[in-house]
């Protein structure tokens, strides 16, 4: 299945990122007009980075396709237009959380758009989370390395698991209290 008119459609209100893929052609290519493209050659597998002035807001490690194109589309909007469409508490909740998320997919998962959706606007709110998004089917490695035997599964700072599939206000909760588990000093 082609996405080109998804994403020509979207395309419209996609401006001023910075993109850098390697092997994600078919979901960047529509992305050239008004964006910063920059082409690597040199990785064994897709990725891609989203900048906005020299920051990076996330890495999709894959290809965002079928349950993970809208999410991913979605997240280029919000970033290009410091957009969220979180409500005030939930935004409250986000600018706690501290460090790097991971969070696992499939692109036939359908649980993994509503955790994607909720983890791609958290480092708008808040800079000091890294996020990436990873395709397990893609990134087999990752996902045996971090145990993932369900998507979506989200690892917090590398040690924290999250199951992924909860309603978004009790994710946003359980990465709270992860990210003040880290903090803490350890008795």
């Amino acid at each position: 299945m082609s996405y080109d008119p998804i994403i020509s459609q979207y395309s419209k209100f996609i401006k001023g990122l910075t993109i850098e893929q390697c092997k994600a052609d078919e979901v960047v290519d529509k992305l050239t007009e008004g964006n910063n493209i920059i082409e690597k050659d040199s990785c064994d597998k897709p990725y891609i980075k989203v900048l906005k002035n020299n920051r990076l807001f996330f890495t999709y490690y894959g290809i965002p396709t079928a349950n993970e194109l809208w999410p991913f589309l979605n997240s280029l909007i919000r970033v290009a237009n410091n957009a969220v469409q979180l409500d005030e508490k939930e935004k409250a909740e986000a600018v706690k959380v501290r460090g790097n998320i991971k969070l696992f997919v499939t692109p036939d998962c359908t649980k993994c758009p509503i955790a994607a959706e909720l983890l791609y606007q958290i480092p708008i709110v808040n800079e000091s989370v890294s996020l990436e998004i990873i395709d397990v089917t893609e990134y087999e490695e990752l996902g045996k390395k971090y145990r993932v035997l369900n998507v979506p599964k989200i690892v917090l700072n590398e040690n924290v698991e999250i199951p992924g599939g909860f309603p978004p206000h009790i994710i946003l909760k359980m990465l709270v209290k992860g990210s003040e588990k880290q903090q803490s000093p350890s008795s």
